[in-house]
């Protein structure tokens, strides 16, 4: 019998290791960057202008006349190093949030192949995210959800863990990385959990930046792998699949 549960997971897993690679280039080929350009004796200077044309203006015999926006940056080399250093957060940030829309699309994919379909009759393009489809998975995956919950090697409540990506996830990508302090300190345990996955700072009263290294990426992938796998497991147990892989050992990595 085909096991239902393990193409979305390994589907996610390729996914995660694709953003983990890039990034780690990405990371490496910066970080020399800096180490080349801020060297004793280098010189760097790099800028940027934004130009653009009038859609609805005059027209050089067609062709578009450009005009200087007035809005423009500069990096030098004595602030090269923090530039790197911010657009590896960026980059990353980002990275995370592909990482937790895979996560939703291998949760909707084995509700869509779970029983519980049936029951609430939800069309694969129809299955919610969010909040309501952790619901979702907590039902399909019935009383070994909350008991895993409660006790984990990670110490990490299912809940709070998912509440504290999604939010972040959403400030990733539509606040510029910048989050509320309520949407991350709903308890003690969401704000450990957030504190546990992401670096921050401080902006303003109750706004905090979301800010990542390649280290700390690495750290949030494999955690957002573990629950997906947790899920997968919890589901094979309880329909006795087979979960185990058939080399269910540990690998360091870079």
């Amino acid at each position: 019998m085909k096991h239902p549960y393990k193409e979305p997971l390994i589907n996610l897993f390729q996914r995660i290791i694709e953003l983990r690679h890039s990034s780690n280039r990405i990371n490496s080929v910066l970080q020399k960057d800096v180490e080349k350009y801020t060297a004793e004796g280098a010189r760097f200077f790099s800028g940027s202008s934004l130009v653009i044309s009038d859609w609805t203006g005059k027209t050089d015999n067609g062709g578009e006349l450009n005009f200087h926006t007035g809005v423009s940056k500069k990096t030098e080399k004595e602030n090269y190093a923090k530039e790197v250093h911010n657009i590896l957060s960026t980059e990353f940030c980002l990275a995370f949030a592909q990482s937790f829309e895979a996560l939703e699309t291998f949760l909707k994919d084995i509700i869509f192949q779970n029983s519980l379909l049936e029951k609430a009759s939800i069309e694969r393009g129809k299955i919610p995210g969010g909040e309501k489809l952790f619901k979702l998975i907590k039902e399909a995956c019935g009383e070994d959800f909350k008991k895993c919950s409660n006790k984990n090697n990670k110490n990490l409540r299912f809940k709070q863990f998912w509440s504290t990506i999604s939010e972040s996830r959403h400030a990733v990508v539509h606040s510029s990385c910048r989050i509320k302090v309520n949407k991350v300190n709903k308890s003690l345990d969401h704000f450990a959990t957030f504190k546990y996955l992401f670096d921050f700072a401080k902006l303003e009263d109750e706004i905090l930046l979301i800010k990542l290294n390649y280290k700390q990426l690495d750290k949030v992938l494999k955690n957002v792998s573990e629950f997906a796998y947790q899920v997968y497991k919890i589901l094979s147990e309880k329909e006795n699949l087979e979960y185990k892989f058939e080399k269910d050992t540990a690998h360091n990595h870079a």
